[in-house]
């Protein structure tokens, strides 16, 4: 299944006393996963929990197959990136449709074979998540987040964190947890004081600017000089903005008309809405075509030369884009 059935099947009464947690985003498998793990452990249940390489099959199936010393509900909870055979899930599982156990597993494994293989096993139960779609998914799911947490934090507030960290979920939600601290009303304002990215800068700061014609030599150095900098990533994020910029003017041409959410999918706050519109129709199809040849060229001679000076094509491909950018075709 996938998130929105297990978010009904969680509201329902009738959970499954086993359940499969894997996918492509591991802030969503921790995020149900501790939703999961709540409802397992309500009442005062006897909890064995492995992380990855403690696993131990003896002492997990003789926790699910022995009688609780306290008269609770024995519960295995097993978080692993690590295949583990089909003969000791089949017997965990197997150990609470004897016992009235409960086993929780969080798989975190990239291989799509192997995740599908143990997810055979659980049949029904199991989740598979993937990256959000959009910047309004992600937001949801930091509502719901910051609503378990009971944090009282506007929408605008959740969209500016996320982008502040570059659209990635984990680092977004893990500030959270420091914004609970403030104990007050957190909006926008207060997120754009309190929260850094990983470089000091968020990469929709540095973008706006430079798309604005404003220097940005200062910006592009720290950037530049973090310690999670990736060229191509960085390049990633630049053809990721322009695409969205692309989308809204292709969608304002062919229609007439200014919605972001049918353009883009998602509907962001109204300031940054009206920059968005004002950005995207600042290009012509001609400056959209051009940048995207010139970071395509960038990206290839990246990764078909391991002697190139990475940070002069940087600083070159932003010189070319404010060329393309700035000039009157």
């Amino acid at each position: 299944m996938y998130r929105r059935e297990l978010e009904w099947l969680l509201s329902s009464d009738r959970f499954p006393n086993y359940f499969m947690l894997y996918g492509a985003d591991e802030y969503q498998i921790e995020l149900f996963g501790r939703e999961i793990l709540g409802l397992y452990t309500a009442n005062e249940p006897n909890l064995l929990t492995f992380y990855f390489d403690e696993y131990d099959f003896s002492r997990a199936r003789a926790h699910l197959f022995e009688s609780s010393l306290f008269g609770g509900t024995n519960v295995l909870y097993l978080k692993s990136d690590k295949k583990i055979p089909a003969k000791e899930l089949k017997e965990l599982l197997r150990a609470c449709e004897a016992n009235g156990g409960r086993f929780l597993y969080e798989f975190y494994e990239a291989d799509a074979k192997m995740a599908m293989d143990a997810q055979k096993l659980f049949g029904v139960n199991f989740a598979r998540f993937f990256k959000p779609q959009s910047p309004d998914e992600a937001v949801g799911l930091l509502a719901k987040h910051s609503g378990k947490m009971g944090l009282n934090i506007t929408k605008g507030a959740l969209y500016s964190l996320y982008t502040i960290h570059n659209e990635n979920l984990y680092l977004a939600a893990s500030e959270l947890n420091k914004l609970a601290a403030q104990s007050t009303h957190i909006d926008e304002d207060m997120v754009r004081a309190l929260v850094y990215g990983l470089s000091e800068i968020s990469f929709d700061d540095f973008f706006n600017k430079f798309m604005s014609a404003r220097p940005i030599s200062r910006e592009l150095f720290e950037i530049m000089q973090s310690s999670g900098f990736n060229e191509i990533a960085f390049i990633n994020s630049l053809y990721k903005s322009f695409s969205r910029l692309f989308r809204l003017h292709a969608y304002i041409k062919s229609t007439g008309k200014f919605d972001l959410k049918a353009a883009l999918g998602y509907a962001p706050p109204q300031n940054v809405a009206n920059l968005l519109k004002t950005q995207s129709m600042g290009l012509t199809l001609l400056k959209y075509q051009s940048i995207f040849i010139t970071l395509n060229e960038a990206e290839l001679k990246l990764k078909s030369s391991s002697q190139i000076d990475k940070n002069s094509l940087i600083i070159s491909l932003i010189l070319s884009l404010q060329s393309i950018i700035s000039s009157k075709a």
